[in-house]
């Protein structure tokens, strides 16, 4: 047998319509490319956070059930004002009348702000959205204004149609003071629009 599945020589789902994607790329030699300056350390501690001690960021961290690997963790940032976030990023978190932030955020902001890898794992409902999309803005706000072609400065993948679209709405919401554009890209819709938010 053979031949039928996606994009295979025939049959199936697909057909050869997407068969040559990708055959016009070339490699690049980036020891020959002029690459911008990219700033990814935005973090500046709070005079609170620097009083608190290792200890003391410890005991919180167990009281949650945080748990940290890795070297050069940032501690906690235990209030909005700790977090020293700029101030569109944290009028936005203020109107929706949060009272503090979550395990999640605490954390999460200052190791993302400091453009640290991290892998964030916590319970639905938890506030890891905002943990890495409110960072994630003011990374898109620090870089140089894109060219045509350009982008995305911040890509989020989401395992469901349903969260890409919830976290959309998130955007939507904390990016509009700053004007950061964003689009949700799924299958199963004609993609004009997509393609049309894509280029704007």
């Amino acid at each position: 047998g053979g031949g039928g599945g996606y994009g295979g020589g025939g049959g199936g789902f697909g057909g050869d319509r997407m068969g040559g994607m990708g055959q016009n790329l070339r490699q690049i030699d980036f020891s020959n490319e002029k690459l911008p300056a990219f700033e990814k350390n935005f973090y500046i501690e709070h005079p609170e956070v620097t009083k608190r001690s290792e200890a003391e960021a410890e005991a919180w961290r167990k009281d949650k059930g945080i748990v940290i690997n890795g070297q050069g963790v940032p501690k906690p940032c235990l209030t909005f004002e700790e977090a020293s976030m700029p101030e569109y990023v944290l009028s936005e978190v203020m109107k929706q009348g949060f009272a503090a932030p979550t395990p999640i955020q605490s954390q999460g902001w200052p190791m993302a702000l400091l453009g640290k890898n991290m892998v964030g794992i916590s319970a639905t409902g938890s506030g890891k959205t905002l943990s890495f999309l409110l960072p994630g803005m003011i990374h898109i706000n620090a870089q140089p204004y894109l060219s045509p072609g350009d982008g995305p400065i911040v890509l989020v993948l989401a395992p469901t149609r349903e969260l890409a679209v919830q976290i959309k709405e998130e955007c939507d919401k904390f990016g509009a003071s700053s004007d950061v554009k964003n689009t949700v890209v799924y299958g199963g819709v004609p993609k004009s629009r997509q393609g049309r938010d894509l280029r704007a």
